[in-house]
Order: structure tokens, then C-alpha cells, then sequence
């Protein structure tokens, strides 16, 4: 009835309207998941750091088990202690440099907003047309000398004082849900169940041992990458955080040591800490010293951007990623706007990897069956 090209085009017509139901189902259950992100973001979020920390912390909570031979909720317990003690000393050390770094910004923001005003005038003009005493007092009497103007003001302000009690609502149960983030991590310790296992045990029952070999394989590959990528920035982000802290000051910036830990510490989201770090301190080095103190700012953050990207990203990550620093950024702010901002941001690049494998998985087991059938 049909030709042999009839035929293959009928095939391929198919097979390309069953891809398109298949993304279409894909597309539809990764919005309602984004959306599903969003409006219980306060239960993921402890949730999602709580396993992060637990893939982290294990190699230690097991060093006490085998080490000590202590029980296991003994290992988890002598964990949390080492925990609390190691941020008491961080903050009994940081705690006075970070008060001097912010009594210093303070002792010279005066100075700053003089050299602001004298480089700008445009914006001295301004200030002094919109925020002169007079005007203020001008105002003031304007609103005493009619009453009316003070419902209106109360009407007016009204709907913002709701929103800042919803806020405050909001920022309550953000406290609390942080506070479980402990709880969380104790029974995710202390258990210690074979995650990848159950998973392998339960795909089984469902699909083919082949397939739920591979989504074994899949939940794997997504729990090194987790551990690879996270190990590695957080020790990346705060070397990188040393190194311009001490360019910094060096060149006597206004707060540069705090900024530039600050920097490394943001830097945990590839490139975040850069593009925010050189929007601050350019400008706070053009103030407090001209085009030269910007100029060393500049080599402060080339020599750290050339140690961080030539010697500290492949001694202490290589390649586990395999990713491009275009898609990295491209994913950052694909993951920022899918997965409800900062979440996103942080898991963007565990989770562009693991789709590079699932993806790589799929061309190499999948593919070539379907395109030959």
C-alpha cells in the first residue's frame, strides 16, 4: 500500500510527534514543579540544605564511627559539637576584624560622600534641591497646616504597612524553617539508609532491571556531582576570598578585608560574587582614591580571577562538571528564574551536569533504538 520512502516518512512523522508529547509532558511537569518550588519554597529550602550538608559532613561523622567506634547517633552528636565548636572560634576570630573593617567603612563614609559630592556635582545639585533643610521644613509645615493631609497620608501608607506585616510573617516562617534545618540533618545522619538502593529496589518493581539499573546509575551520578561541586566551591570560595581580602588590604580600600571574604564567600554561585563584588569596590576605590586606587583594585581581582581559574578550580575540582564557563552563567540564570531564585542559582550547575548525563545516558542507551525502529 505504502512505498519503502512513504513508509519512513509516516515513521519519522510519528516518532516526531511522539517527542513532541513526550517534551510537552517533560515542559508540563518541570513548570508545575517550578511552581510547586515556589509556593512551599519554605519547606524545600531547609530541606534541600539539610542533604547538602549531609553529603558534605559524612566522611566526618563516619571518621568517628570507625575511627572511635562510636554508635552512630554518638558519631552524629560529636559532629554537631565539632560543628558549634569550629563556628565559635571562626566567630572569635572574625567577629573583631569584622567590627574594625565596619568601623572603618563608617570613619570614612564622610569623606567618601565629600569626594562623591565634589566629583559629581550634578548629583550635589540634586541632593541639595530634593533634600535641603528648608524643603524638608517646607514639607513639614505644608502637612501640619492641613489636617486632611493626614488621613490621606494614613490611607496612602496603609496598604504598605499590611505588606510589611506579611513580610514580617513571612520572614518568621523563614526563621523557623531554618531553625528544622538541624533537625533535618540529625535524622538524615543518623539513619544512614541506602538511598541508591532503595531507589534501584523500588524502580524495579516498575520498570525494567535495565532501566532501573540506569536510574540507580542517574541518582548517583547527581549525588557525586552534589558532593564534587559543593566540597570543591566552598574551599574554592573561600581561598579565592583570602587572596582578595589580603589584595584588598593591601591597597587600604574602606572595608576591603570584609569585602573581599565577602566576595569569595558569594563566589560559592560561580561568578556571583564577581559581578557583585566589582559593582562595590570599583566605585569605593575610585572614591577613596582615585583612577590608581581602581586600577590596583583591577589587579587585585586579576591576580585572584588567573589563581582561582589556572591553579585552585583544577587542583581542587578538575573536571567534574565538564562544564563550559558559558553555560555555567547561562545556567545560573536559567536555574535562578525556573527554580525560584536563589535556589536556583545555587543548585545550577549540579543540575545542568546531571542532565548532561542523563542527556549523555539517553543518546548513548536510548537513542538508536528509537531512531532504528
Amino acid at each position: 500500500m505504502f512505498g519503502i520512502f512513504q513508509k519512513r516518512i509516516i515513521s519519522w512523522a510519528l516518532t516526531c510527534l511522539a517527542a513532541m508529547v513526550v517534551l510537552g509532558f517533560l515542559g508540563g511537569v518541570f513548570v508545575l514543579g517550578a511552581k510547586f518550588l515556589s509556593a512551599f519554597s519554605t519547606v524545600v529550602w531547609p530541606l534541600a540544605i539539610a542533604i547538602i550538608l549531609s553529603l558534605l559532613l559524612q566522611p566526618i561523622c563516619d571518621f568517628f564511627e570507625n575511627k572511635f567506634k562510636f554508635p552512630r547517633g554518638l558519631s552524629v552528636a560529636a559532629l554537631f559539637v565539632l560543628v558549634v565548636l569550629a563556628a565559635a572560634g571562626l566567630a572569635f576570630l572574625l567577629i573583631p576584624l569584622c567590627v574594625r573593617e565596619v568601623g572603618d567603612f563608617l570613619g570614612h563614609v564622610p569623606v567618601l560622600w565629600e569626594r562623591a559630592m565634589e566629583r559629581f556635582p550634578e548629583l550635589e545639585a540634586w541632593v541639595n534641591e530634593h533634600f535641603s533643610r528648608e524643603n524638608i521644613r517646607e514639607m513639614l509645615a505644608q502637612s501640619a497646616a492641613v489636617p486632611g493631609q493626614v488621613k490621606a497620608l494614613l490611607a496612602a501608607w496603609l496598604p504598605h504597612i499590611k505588606a510589611l506585616l506579611q513580610k514580617s510573617g513571612v520572614l518568621f516562617g523563614q526563621i523557623a524553617a531554618a531553625a528544622s534545618i538541624p533537625i533535618y540533618l540529625y535524622y538524615l545522619m543518623a539513619e544512614r539508609r541506602d538511598l541508591i538502593g532503595i531507589v534501584e529496589r523500588e524502580s524495579n518493581a516498575v520498570f525494567s532491571e535495565r532501566v532501573a539499573q540506569d536510574i540507580a546509575f542517574l541518582v548517583r551520578q547527581f549525588r557525586d556531582i552534589l558532593i564534587a561541586f559543593f566540597r570543591g566551591q566552598v574551599l574554592i570560595g573561600l581561598l579565592y576570598g583570602v587572596i582578595l581580602a589580603a589584595g584588598f588590604g593591601v591597597l587600604q580600600i574602606p572595608g576591603g578585608i570584609l569585602i573581599g571574604f565577602a566576595i569569595g564567600l558569594m563566589n560559592i554561585v560561580p561568578y556571583l560574587g564577581t559581578l557583585v563584588g566589582l559593582s562595590l569596590i570599583l566605585p569605593l576605590a575610585f572614591l577613596s582614591g582615585g583612577i590608581w586606587l581602581v586600577a590596583g583594585a583591577l589587579v587585585a581581582f586579576c591576580v585572584a580571577q588567573l589563581i582561582e581559574s589556572y591553579f585552585l578550580t583544577p587542583k581542587i575540582m578538575g573536571k567534574r562538571t565538564g562544564l563550559h564557563p558559558m553555560v555555567i552563567m547561562v545556567a545560573i540564570f536559567f536555574w535562578a528564574n525556573a527554580l525560584d531564585g536563589v535556589l536556583g542559582m545555587v543548585l545550577a550547575v549540579p543540575l545542568t551536569a546531571f542532565f548532561v548525563v542523563f542527556w549523555r545516558l539517553f543518546k548513548e542507551r536510548y537513542l538508536p533504538s528509537i531512531v532504528h525502529r
